[in-house]
């Protein structure tokens, strides 16, 4: 049976609704508040949980009561929790979301007890990357730390997938050729290669600069406007769904581990990517991020659409 683990960060998220996102120096009041179960790992996780593949998280959490809150969160979609740790140390990890009318939002992000998921903490649990075909990876852990799950897990023969979010520029490069997928948003990837991206030329050029350092394959996500595939021998850009958005937290997240979900599943990468955009197409008609994931009758349907359409 199919398996993927998702090392990474687990935190939960002060939810403000505004008006319109604050502009520098502004001071303005929210029009609701609320406390949701986060993090790009924990997301992530409990996406792959919920689509219905066994899942397995690596990460930690303070002993406090979101911690509690959060394993539940994990236990709740399916994930499993073993190598989750409560940190004596500190707080679990925290998110300040800000979303707007337009569901547009800010994230600023308290790493907390993800601070503490270190190379010698992978060490200890090391043999759960044996157990796993697929590794999801982010970047709200020590990158250090990402590093070499991504050395280990593609030593063991295992696929790795980036979500290269919070963007950093000039990703390490003992990092990068160990990946063999990488899924920036437009945003991410002028960060990371700084390449001012504005047309399909200008997304070439950014991906070749990935692929020179020994990623295989590309795929930038374009909110609404669908996806960009790269590869050294294939372009192709995959459209959107136009839905109402209401909050896109976690829209990326849950592209991201459907993406890994198909592609565990050995669906191509274009049914792969398909799925993806129909997944998080709804994630983003919906408050909150893991409230917002599809339970898994819903995403069986579109699974079964897409690919019923390719056969």
């Amino acid at each position: 049976m199919r398996k993927v683990l998702v090392v990474g960060s687990i935190n939960m998220d002060y939810v403000l609704e505004v008006n319109h996102l604050p502009h520098n120096g502004e001071t303005i009041l929210c029009s609701d508040f609320s406390l949701v179960c986060g993090g790009k790992g924990a997301n992530q996780a409990c996406t792959c949980a919920k689509l219905g593949i066994e899942t397995m998280m690596l990460g930690a959490v303070g002993k406090d009561d979101n911690g509690d809150l959060l394993l539940k969160g994990l236990e709740e979609a399916g994930v499993n929790t073993e190598y989750v740790c409560r940190s004596d140390h500190t707080h679990s990890g925290m998110a300040f979301v800000s979303v707007n009318k337009c569901g547009e939002n800010h994230i600023i992000v308290e790493q907390g007890a993800n601070k503490e998921v270190t190379v010698d903490f992978v060490k200890q649990n090391i043999q759960v990357i044996d157990d796993v075909d697929i590794v999801i990876l982010q970047l709200e852990i020590p990158i250090e730390t990402v590093a070499f799950v991504a050395k280990n897990a593609k030593e063991k023969g295992k696929i790795v997938i980036l979500d290269p979010a919070p963007a950093v520029k000039k990703l390490p490069e003992d990092l990068l050729k160990n990946i063999d997928l990488i899924k920036p948003n437009e945003t991410e990837l002028q960060i990371i290669t700084g390449v001012s991206v504005k047309n399909m030329d200008d997304f070439k050029i950014a991906a070749k600069m990935l692929m020179d350092l020994g990623v295989p394959e590309v795929i930038v996500t374009l909110g609404d406007k669908g996806a960009i595939y790269l590869s050294q021998n294939d372009v192709r850009h995959f459209p959107g769904e136009k839905v109402d958005a209401v909050d896109t937290t976690a829209a990326g997240d849950s592209f991201t581990a459907s993406l890994g979900y198909m592609l565990a599943k050995g669906h191509s990468i274009q049914e792969s990517i398909s799925f993806a955009i129909e997944i998080s197409a709804l994630v983003v008609t919906r408050k909150g991020a893991q409230s917002s994931i599809p339970s898994a009758d819903e995403s069986s349907m579109i699974y079964d659409r897409i690919v019923s359409s390719k056969n």
